[in-house]
């Protein structure tokens, strides 16, 4: 079987590679010639935990190529095209449209085409009639989460399939052979119709985002009334109807997926004729977490910030990647700069760092000219000299800090918590004037 794959974006050189892994014959097609001369050398484009390794065993088994033409005779080709948004929350689906009509010119119409993109409903459909009514179209969304990528593809919790209710059974045949790794795991797969399929990534990641933005509402109430947001997290924990991920409160979701999908599902119901205010709530709350957290830093310093040196501790939006789309560190160093603040910054990922150095272009650039961000190296490089912390990864790393030495660093000795990640009564017994998610 000839498997065919377009495009090697963020998660999607995770399903190249696994499946060369399990024994397919993989040709995976970009239009990037630096990409795929990158991968061809082993070199990883992404940062992802595992994947220069896996990338090494799996070589052999993968063309990376930029000729389409290689995608010639496949059995079945799965498209993980980029859908970017545009001004108004809408998927663009230009390059969708753009592979498709490319692929019109070569394809024998007994090619099986797998959309793998996150995509708004009826994106199948529209596929299916630019390539005449011929081609069978499989919807098959992905659930993997950065720099988990890998452990997910292998154990993930269901595989979703759309096949048409008079698909020939040789179709469905195929696909569940491609997936058969995991059938055999006893994983379950989902066969749904398009829309379905299509509604269920983003019900999925928008159910997700609501959780956050439900304990970080509870979290404002628990500031006023001085209650604790840690206890009242793992309380609701302890129910057996409410599963434990993502009720930590903290400065709102931000990686790409989330905020993404969110308004796209919001622009799909408004282009329904549908309100939904949790949706829409979720949303706003999001937008005004960052602003909510700054606000403890200013009323701290009573409303200025003009020359305060502040060290931020993180720059990817989670632990262990390199990725800066939606981060919420940059959001912030962009609003401290405007208030004139001096800015030391550090990650406990290098390529992170590097990317930030690359990337801060989106940054302050007018203010950054007066003062530069001083770059760091290290928690105590980073921290020494400055008045202030503010932490805003979940990285673990820093619990193994030299906080004694850390309070000799900090001139106020004062530490913004903005992930919760400290417990408060320790770093309270040291000393240090302590800020969490609540007080």
């Amino acid at each position: 079987m000839k498997i065919s794959i377009i495009w090697t974006g963020y998660v999607w050189l995770i399903q190249t590679v696994w499946l060369a892994k399990i024994g397919y014959n993989i040709t995976s097609m970009d239009i990037f010639e630096d990409k795929i001369n990158k991968l061809k050398e082993w070199i990883p484009i992404i940062y992802e935990n595992w994947l220069d390794e896996l990338l090494k065993e799996t070589l052999e088994n993968i063309d990376f190529t930029t000729d389409i033409d290689k995608l010639k005779n496949s059995d079945i080709i799965f498209l993980c095209v980029w859908t970017p948004q545009d001004d108004d929350w809408k998927t663009d689906l230009k390059y969708i449209r753009q592979v498709i009509q490319s692929l019109k010119l070569l394809l024998t119409w007994n090619e099986i085409i797998v959309l793998k993109s996150t995509v708004p409903v009826w994106t199948n459909k529209m596929i299916y009639e630019l390539l005449d009514w011929k081609n069978s179209i499989v919807s098959n969304p992905e659930f993997l989460r950065e720099w988990l990528a890998i452990e997910d593809f292998l154990n993930p919790d269901r595989i979703v399939l759309w096949f048409k209710d008079d698909e020939k059974q040789e179709i469905i045949d195929k696909m569940l052979k491609v997936y058969s790794y995991f059938t055999k795991k006893w994983i379950d797969i989902v066969k749904t119709n398009w829309q379905t399929a299509e509604l269920i990534k983003y019900a999925a990641n928008s159910f997700l985002a609501t959780k956050i933005t439900f304990i970080n509402e509870i979290s404002r109430l628990s500031d006023i009334v001085w209650a604790d947001i840690k206890d009242i997290s793992n309380a609701l924990w302890m129910d057996s109807r409410i599963w434990s991920k993502f009720l930590n409160a903290w400065i709102g979701y931000w990686w790409s997926c989330f905020p993404k999908d969110v308004k796209s599902l919001i622009h799909q119901f408004n282009e329904n004729w549908l309100s939904w205010d949790i949706i829409n709530k979720v949303d706003e709350t999001n937008n005004t977490q960052v602003d909510y957290f700054l606000d403890k830093i200013i009323k701290k310093y009573w409303n200025d910030l003009s020359m305060k040196t502040i060290s931020i501790i993180g720059l990817a939006f989670k632990p262990d990647t390199d990725d800066l789309r939606e981060s919420r560190s940059l959001l912030i160093i962009n609003k401290l700069l405007k208030m004139w603040a001096i800015l030391k910054v550090f990650d406990y990922n290098k390529k992170a760092i590097e990317n930030f150095e690359k990337y801060s272009y989106s940054l302050n650039i007018g203010i950054r000219n007066i003062l530069p961000i001083t770059i760091s190296n290290s928690f105590e490089e980073v921290t020494k000299t400055s008045d202030f912390m503010v932490i805003a990864i979940e990285d673990k790393r820093i619990l193994d800090e030299d906080f004694d030495k850390l309070k000799s660093n900090l001139k106020d000795k004062t530490i913004f918590d903005w992930k919760n990640i400290l417990d408060k009564k320790n770093i309270q017994t040291i000393w240090f004037e302590y800020y969490g998610v609540w007080l």
